[in-house]
């Protein structure tokens, strides 16, 4: 028998060919007075009334601001209910989101806004001032409008005028090819090199949203629970809340991670499913803090954004043994997730099937054959989840998506004889420090730029945690009397904080590269020992 090259998912999901603003709004109006978000510390809740109501009043505004199809708008900001009033209210006008890390200093902010070239930027209290000091230099107008006064923007309109014109009657703007109309750009390093700007159409959203709505992804929907302190901004974070608005569930929304109030938040609302990163995993195996609390309303804990040690999947287990704990798998430029382990499964350390629509097949990376099951490769995919491509960076998406529509990884991966797929390794450079995706590049060039630099290179390393963090190897000018802490301290004022050179700098003779340039990243962490 021919052994099997390419393993695949369920066939692709019946998805009409609609825009993703039609879709939010038939989905909020099934059940108006739903509660949808409420915020763990104040209590303060939003229905699908209110998230409806709120943001066509938004989509009108902007309306009258002149935002169109095509138009990207942006926000910065932190998780806050009115997020996604700001989200909604854009698609609703065919124009695409842009969200952006609120952590964010003025080059990375610039940087940003050069990719998608918003016309209006949405800004929280805390974002408020640096979004206006990085954007004012740049070469065309950009508007502020702080989330926090939105109520007071939107209570302009008349509101019996509005509901008998408008709440039942609304039709966003239409899409006449959700297959390649971007809705939303995602800022990701991809496989290599400086944050690039991933576009994503209204049928990948609509295809993401169908799987998690699947019952490969929820078992119960309705009356699920789920508490999300993931970042907005982050696809995974995005995802998740794109998803739980639309599918009737109720999110207990966390503007960052706080491990009381987390603990708190799950036994108070009686919280059913955890969407996690591993370094919360470790909290919950290892915190003394978990144990005062009740937590025997989780149902799932779902782990993603970064692989997951067996180790602390066992004691997480031991811990809530009635919970079943998933892994996933996935990529912003794969609309985020393509894969979620089995709730019965007994391979541990499975990232489980493929979910419908996806093929994957497994490569040799130096001769580019496919390989068959158990033989390690890069793992590529297939289906509706590719994204459009990079904004405006053909020459990245061509790197990335092959001539066939193949998406290279450059993680490192098997599958078995049931279609299940395991991560080995990454064959790419990033650093992934706690679900983010640092770029050695772009740490790179800032030490580049230091007077008392000649030559530099920055790896990761694994800390206490077993997480990676950037470490920074530098060779000086001669008779230059700069010190690491000056050079870290160098980097880390420019940057945000996961990009903080946490595992220091080091000072070595010459950095080991390719005839052709190329620094040999994994000479360098060989001959450090790291």
């Amino acid at each position: 028998m021919k052994e099997k090259i390419t393993v695949c998912g369920p066939p692709s999901f019946e998805i009409p060919n609609i825009s993703f603003g039609q879709y939010i709004v038939d989905r909020l109006r099934q059940s108006p007075l739903h509660i949808v978000q409420v915020d763990a510390k104040t209590g303060e809740i939003l229905t699908n009334y209110e998230v409806l109501d709120k943001s066509i009043k938004l989509s009108k505004y902007l309306e009258q601001k002149g935002i169109k199809v095509g138009d990207t708008v942006a926000i910065s900001s932190d998780n806050i209910l009115n997020y996604f009033i700001a989200v909604f209210g854009t698609i609703y006008r065919g124009a695409a989101i842009a969200p952006m890390n609120p952590d964010y200093l003025e080059d990375e902010i610039k940087r940003c806004c050069r990719i998608s070239r918003p016309r209006l930027i949405f800004v929280s209290l805390k974002t408020r001032d640096k979004i206006f000091h990085a954007t004012k230099s740049l070469p065309w107008k950009i508007e502020l409008i702080q989330l926090e006064t939105l109520d007071s923007i939107l209570s302009k309109f008349d509101n019996n005028n509005y509901k008998n014109n408008f709440y039942q009657n609304f039709q966003p703007e239409s899409v006449k090819k959700p297959k390649e109309q971007e809705i939303v750009i995602l800022y990701s390093s991809g496989t290599t090199g400086l944050p690039k700007g991933v576009m994503l159409s209204h049928h990948n959203a609509l295809t993401i949203s169908y799987t998690f709505r699947s019952r490969q992804f929820r078992e119960f929907q309705d009356k699920s629970i789920d508490l999300i302190f993931l970042p907005f901004y982050h696809g995974y974070g995005f995802a998740m809340m794109m998803s739980i608005i639309t599918m009737g569930t109720t999110a207990v929304v966390m503007k960052s991670f706080e491990p009381e109030l987390f603990c708190r938040a799950i036994e108070k609302f009686k919280v059913n499913t955890l969407p996690l990163v591993p370094p919360i995993m470790i909290f919950l195996a290892k915190n003394p803090i978990v144990s005062k609390y009740d937590f025997r309303s989780l149902k799932e804990i779902i782990c993603g954004a970064a692989p997951l040690s067996r180790e602390v999947r066992e004691a997480v287990k031991s811990r809530f043994p009635w919970a079943k704990i998933r892994t996933g798998y996935g990529m912003t430029e794969l609309s985020v997730a393509v894969c979620l382990s089995d709730r019965n499964s007994q391979k541990s350390e499975t990232i489980g099937n493929l979910t419908s629509g996806v093929c994957c097949k497994v490569i040799d990376p130096e001769t580019s054959k496919s390989l068959k099951a158990y033989e390690t490769g890069e793992l590529c995919f297939k289906g509706d989840h590719v994204m459009l491509g990079y904004r405006d960076d053909p020459e990245a998406t061509g790197q990335t998506i092959d001539h066939h529509g193949w998406l290279h990884t450059g993680d490192l991966g098997y599958f078995d004889h049931d279609g299940d797929l395991f991560i080995v390794g990454r064959l790419k450079e990033l650093i992934k420090s706690k679900g983010y995706q640092i770029a050695p590049a772009e740490i790179e060039n800032i030490l580049l730029s230091h007077p008392d630099v000649n030559d530099a290179a920055v790896i990761g390393k694994y800390d206490a945690t077993g997480d990676q963090v950037p470490v920074g190897f530098v060779v000086k000018k001669p008779q230059s009397d700069v010190t690491a802490e000056q050079l870290r301290k160098f980097v880390d004022d420019k940057v945000s904080i996961q990009k903080h050179l946490k595992g220091g700098v080091k000072f070595i003779d010459a950095i080991p590269k390719s005839p052709a340039g190329k620094i040999l990243r994994l000479q360098l962490q060989l001959n450090s020992k790291l």
